[in-house]
């Protein structure tokens, strides 16, 4: 039997760093929010693959502000799996509710608290949606009345009031929430995000109530919204 020794190739590893021009666009990659300064493109040499090259991938280079040096690699977060949450123009709440959402659907969230101190640190302005007024001119909007979703995932089927839930919120509403677990807890969470909404709109004086039409939890829906004020 004759052996032949084992001969492995390893393709080449490039890498080059395209910088962004200013003004920059704050995004969010991988649970990070930061101001897209640059992309980081790493590939291999491949002479058989389509157009030479093998296991190519893009990064976001962020500068966070404030207390975080510039120059953050978001390895974390292909820059497909990223997304604008503020151009350099500013946005508007709707989308920045989308954002949000998209951030509840992660693996590990960074949370809307995170998100929005960083949005202010970083000068995002964020425009609040207007309605119209009895005389049809349009003004802007304080008061959201936010329409909840609630799915039972365990308990009895008899009773509305007990069990495990699952509930998400209409962004079109004007405010993103969700959370999961008992009627206590979900009390407690929904408590918790409307107040750091609230605490990050307070310059707008913004209100916000709750409402369903499921049946579910009407006990919980109650007590947030007498204690809302």
């Amino acid at each position: 039997m004759v052996f032949f020794p084992l001969i492995r190739t390893f393709a080449a590893m490039n890498s080059k760093l395209l910088k962004m021009d200013a003004p920059y666009s704050v995004i969010y990659a991988g649970g990070k929010v930061g101001r897209h300064m640059a992309t980081l493109m790493v590939w291999s040499d491949d002479e058989e693959m389509a157009g030479g090259i093998m296991d190519a991938a893009s990064y976001p280079v962020i500068d966070e502000g404030e207390e975080f040096p510039a120059g953050t690699l978001c390895d974390a977060a292909e820059l497909h799996d990223c997304r604008v949450l503020c151009p350099p123009e500013g946005t508007n709440l709707q989308w920045v509710m989308k954002i949000i959402e998209y951030d509840f659907k992660q693996l590990e969230p960074a949370g809307a608290e995170y998100i929005l101190e960083r949005m202010k640190l970083l000068g995002c302005k964020i425009v609040m949606p207007k309605e119209k007024n009895e005389k049809g001119e349009l003004e802007q909007m304080y008061d959201f009345d936010v329409t909840l979703y609630f799915w039972k995932i365990d308990g009895p089927v008899a009773n509305d009031d007990e069990g495990i839930f699952r509930v998400t919120s209409n962004r079109f509403n004007g405010f993103y929430f969700e959370t999961e677990g008992t009627p206590e807890e979900i009390y407690h969470d929904l408590s918790y995000q409307r107040a750091v909404y609230m605490a990050a709109f307070a310059h707008e004086y913004v209100s916000i109530k709750f409402h369903t039409s499921d049946g579910y939890l009407s006990s919980v829906i109650s007590r947030l919204n007498d204690e809302r004020d």
